[in-house]
Parts: structure tokens; sequence; C-alpha cells
């Protein structure tokens, strides 16, 4: 099992639908399975003859210890809790104390794994999602290599306009989940949502978007994990 972990708003998804296409790349002769699996009954559901690529943000006890009793790897992302909410607060509607709520769990959530041995850790300011070496460092992680051909295809596949295509023919999708309370619009094989089209990934645009008060909260409130990982000095 592959466990994609990631941070609200650090990249997950990108990495997520990366993470899968390597492994089947890695492993053709074996069925790749992917999965967005929060609650135990999902969980549950995996089946154990394929791949599972799991992905998720933060988890309660039960099914924290379910994943990680089985991950054999762990691909971890993070990102500046201050682009994160920011992105939260843009993208998706979240007023500044849910956004930080659900940006601070999953934080301090990813931050249990971050140290494991199974764990490749991908930071977003580094630009893995605009890196074709991102695409060989997962097949590394994984146990091979990619030949020249497959690493160009899959990297063509990664790259925005391929996303926002995929994104704009959403609503068209045998696998589309429409929230009737939201009005969001979710493919629930690739997990990647509406409100995805139209991201530029800024890094920074925090210092533009956020006020002082909240930028400062945000650093009161994660003060110790900002500086854990590099955020604050």
């Amino acid at each position: 099992m592959i466990w994609c972990l990631g941070m609200y708003a650090s990249g997950s998804t990108w990495l997520y639908n990366t993470a899968r296409q390597v492994a089947q790349a890695m492993y053709p002769d074996t069925k790749v399975a992917g999965s967005y699996a929060e609650r135990m009954d999902v969980l549950k559901r995996l089946k154990p003859s394929v791949l599972n690529v799991v992905k998720t943000h933060d988890l309660g006890l039960p099914e924290a210890s379910f994943l990680a009793m089985r991950a054999t790897r762990i691909v971890l992302s993070i990102r500046d809790p201050r682009d994160a909410v920011t992105s939260l607060m843009q993208h998706m509607g979240h007023d500044f104390p849910q956004a930080l709520e659900r940006v601070e769990k999953s934080a301090t959530f990813c931050a249990h794994f971050a140290s494991d041995k199974r764990a490749e850790l991908f930071t977003y300011e580094a630009g893995f999602t605009d890196d074709i070496a991102t695409l060989d460092r997962l097949a590394a992680f994984f146990g091979g290599t990619l030949n020249a051909q497959m690493r160009e295809h899959l990297f063509r596949q990664s790259r925005r306009d391929a996303i926002e295509a995929k994104i704009a023919r959403l609503e068209e999708l045998p696998t589309v989940f429409r929230d009737s309370r939201s009005g969001d619009v979710l493919d629930m094989d690739t997990q990647w949502h509406l409100h995805h089209a139209g991201r530029t990934g800024e890094v920074g645009r925090w210092q533009r978007l956020l006020t002082p008060a909240a930028a400062r909260e945000i650093e009161r409130r994660m003060n110790g994990w900002m500086r854990l990982f590099g955020y604050l000095a």
C-alpha cells in the first residue's frame, strides 16, 4: 500500500495522481487502485489483491492506525501554512478560522509521519509539481526507474493545461460526484475538484492576501511546526 498523506492545499492531489501513474509504470503487471479513504468503512473495503494508493489528509486514530500498519511507502506533502490557509480561503470559500483549523490539523498529523523511515517528504515551495525530476524521485522511492518515453509521457499528463482539460470534463465522467449542499463537483477517481481549476500555484501569495493580523495568528498557533519545517527562523 502507498499512502499519499498531505496537508490541505499542499499539492497533494497532484502528487496522488502522479504517484498512481508512476506506481503503475513501475509495476505494469499489478493492478493499481487509487482511493480517497478517510473513513474506516472505506478503508475496510480496499481490496488486498491490488496495489492500493490511498489519499488522505488528517485522520482519526483508528484510520491512522489502519494505514500506518499497512503502508509500505508514505508519500507526504507539506506547504507554508500561511499559503495553505490563503488557498482554502481563496479557492474553497472557507473563512479564516475554518481554514486555519483544517490546515493546522492536517499539518500536525503530517508531522507525525515526516520522520517515518517509509516516508518521502515533498515540500510545495521546492516546486515538485513542475519538476520532471519528481517523477524520477517517485520511481526510485517505489524501487525502479522510468524509461525516457514513459517519463516524458507522464510529465506531459501532469502539466497544468492537461489538468485543466480534465477538470473541464469532470461533469461528463461516470465517476463524477455532485455535492448538493456545497455545489462542489468532484471526480471520485482522480480527486480533482472544480475548484482546482484556474490555480496559479503562487508561492508567498499570503503576503498579498492575508491581513497582518491573520498571518501573525497562524505563526502564533503553528510556531513550533513552522520552525521545525523551516518556515520560520
